[in-house]
């Protein structure tokens, strides 16, 4: 049986941490330095930090913020938001970041995502997958307006040969009922490619 892995999602608005309810209502909960802080001195192994308003208020990640939690963290460290160029994954690296989360860019560009992953190989690029459930089946959440089901997003990105998937499910979010198995058992039959659940 494969290790269980504690891998915590820090979500960051651009001026703190914060939880949502089914991606909407966020409230405030912290700090994410002292969070990092605390979650490296309870050994978990591996962390996520992603400000989640980034590419929707049109500006890039924090790098300050981001290198100082990174500066807590002996274990990897995963930095998500706002990622639209090559240099952008290069900044990010170039102070520690050991791979990226991507979700929008994927959404608009695909070709993006082959070139990152030629660039900076497989391991270094994690999709972020936010899917929700309809009557139609699983669809990806995005505030683009772009109407693409689950399935076809994850072969997509199959194709391109990523690394990770992290996957959140909306309807769960928040709500303290623990992990969207269903929504798990659906993707896990499409792939091989390792899945962070959310």
């Amino acid at each position: 049986m494969l290790k269980v892995r504690i891998i915590p999602v820090l979500t960051f608005n651009g001026f703190g941490l914060v939880k949502t309810k089914k991606f909407a209502n966020p409230r405030m909960v912290g700090n994410p330095v002292q969070a990092a802080r605390v979650y490296n001195n309870r050994g978990v192994d591996e962390l996520v930090f992603i400000d989640i308003n980034a590419t929707a208020q049109k500006r890039k990640i924090n790098l300050k913020v981001v290198s100082d939690v990174i500066k807590e963290c002996y274990m990897p460290v995963a930095i998500g938001g706002g990622i639209a160029t090559i240099e952008d994954i290069n900044d990010l690296l170039k102070i520690g970041a050991d791979k990226v989360v991507i979700k929008t860019k994927a959404l608009i560009d695909i070709e993006f995502i082959k070139n990152a992953v030629a660039f900076f190989g497989s391991q270094c690029i994690c999709i972020s997958i936010d899917a929700y459930w309809t009557e139609n089946g699983y669809y990806i959440f995005n505030k683009i307006g772009i109407n693409k089901s689950l399935d076809d997003f994850i072969q997509e990105m199959i194709s391109c040969e990523v690394g990770e998937f992290l996957l959140v499910s909306v309807d769960h979010d928040g709500m303290m009922d623990g992990f969207d198995l269903e929504l798990v058992n659906h993707v896990q039959k499409q792939t091989n490619i390792p899945i962070i659940w959310v």
